[in-house]
């Protein structure tokens, strides 16, 4: 984003409203799968629909695995645009990037998400500490 968005004062503004929308978004869900036991699901919203709405059911699964899609390739992408200095390089970690995802596919959605959300979430929260320093 840092090639698009130059003004501090837009990047406050985006933040504060993403922030917002997200928020929205999480209390919705939240109130989506309060009544429900989520402790044995493996994707608990898509059961969650399925009991109110079951045609949403396809749509719902399909739109979550284009959300995946989207963003493992724009993170995927940025990194590369942040760290490689020539073609070469990008190619080849993009090929390590493709191998280490294909790798990883083996452990399963929700094991690989008991293993990532802690260490993203710890590695977030130094992130924000060092962007509140500046």
């Amino acid at each position: 984003m840092k090639k698009y968005i130059f003004n501090q004062k837009h990047i406050k503004k985006i933040s504060i409203i993403v922030t917002i929308i997200i928020s929205i978004l999480l209390i919705t869900i939240y109130l989506l799968l309060i009544n429900i036991d989520i402790s044995n699901l493996e994707m608990p919203a898509v059961y969650a629909i399925n009991k109110i709405c079951p045609y949403l059911k396809n749509i719902y699964g399909i739109t979550i695995l284009i959300a995946i899609f989207t963003t493992a390739i724009s993170v995927g992408i940025s990194f590369l645009q942040n760290t490689c200095k020539t073609q070469k390089d990008f190619n080849i970690k993009c090929i390590l990037i493709c191998i280490t995802a294909v790798l990883f596919s083996q452990i399963g959605f929700s094991n690989l998400v008991n293993i990532l959300y802690p260490v993203l979430g710890g590695l977030g929260l130094i992130q924000i500490i060092q962007i509140l320093r500046k």
